[in-house]
Formats: C-alpha cells, structure tokens, sequence
C-alpha cells in the first residue's frame, strides 16, 4: 500500500537506508547545536559514548514522573542505541514507520510532498558522510 508521503520506490530501499533517511528527516527539524551533537553522536567512532548516553535516556523515559525527565527522552535513547542493537533499530524503524503514517509534519514532510523529497530537501544540511551512507539505490 502507497500513502501520500511513501511512493513506490521507497519500498523497494533496503529497511536500514530507510531508517537511516527517516531518521535524518527527524534530526534536521532539531535545532542547529542539538542537531550536530546527535549527528556527531550516531557516527560509528562515538560508540561508547553513544551506549551509555542511550541508556541514561531510556533510564530517564523511565523516570519520567521525576521533575525535568520526560517520557521523550525514551525514543531519543531507543535511536540511539538502534545504531548498535538490532532489537533497538526494529523498536526506532516502528517509531519512525508510525510518524511517516501518523504525523508526517514532524519528520518536515509536507502535505503535498513525498518522504523522497523531503530527503532531497533536506540534504544539504546533512554532515558529508551522511549522505553517502543514506543514499539508496533509487536517491543516485
């Protein structure tokens, strides 16, 4: 089934491109530091600062009734440990296929307008490697 926001061919990206294009849809609507921080944080060499920030926001999401913790640090903390655990990256690509379905305007996408270009839009604001490593077959 083809929605407004997910043409054909994205059903044919392998599931990782897709998470990994979705979730740069997500983190251009951050604001600028937030938005480089959590970029330079997914990168494969930030690995044991990546785990241990994602545990202590899940652990957060968890305490949420406390005062200044909030449930949404529990997705935040679930993204980014989706770049090293597989029970995480199908947990984070369930968010993300609900938000493309449910609330497309927070991944940026417009009512008229794909989640491909979106991508497209969105791709200058990219870091550099990102963009290689997102591209699927479909994006060359």
């Amino acid at each position: 089934m083809t929605s407004a926001h997910t043409s054909a061919p994205e059903q044919n990206l392998p599931p990782e491109h897709l998470r990994q294009r979705r979730m740069a849809l997500l983190l251009v609507q951050l604001p600028g530091k937030t938005r480089g921080w959590l970029f330079w944080l997914r990168e494969p060499q930030q690995k044991w600062l990546r785990l241990p920030a994602g545990m202590l926001l899940i652990a957060g999401g968890l305490f949420s009734f406390l005062p200044i913790l909030g449930l949404w640090m529990l997705p935040l903390g679930i993204a980014l440990l989706a770049e090293d655990f597989a029970l995480c990256r199908k947990a984070c690509a369930h968010m993300l296929d609900w938000m493309i379905r449910r609330k497309p305007h927070w991944l940026g996408i417009a009512p008229d307008e794909t989640e491909a270009d979106a991508y497209h839009r969105i791709r200058p604001l990219l870091p550099p490697h990102h963009t290689a490593e997102a591209m699927g077959p479909t994006d060359r």
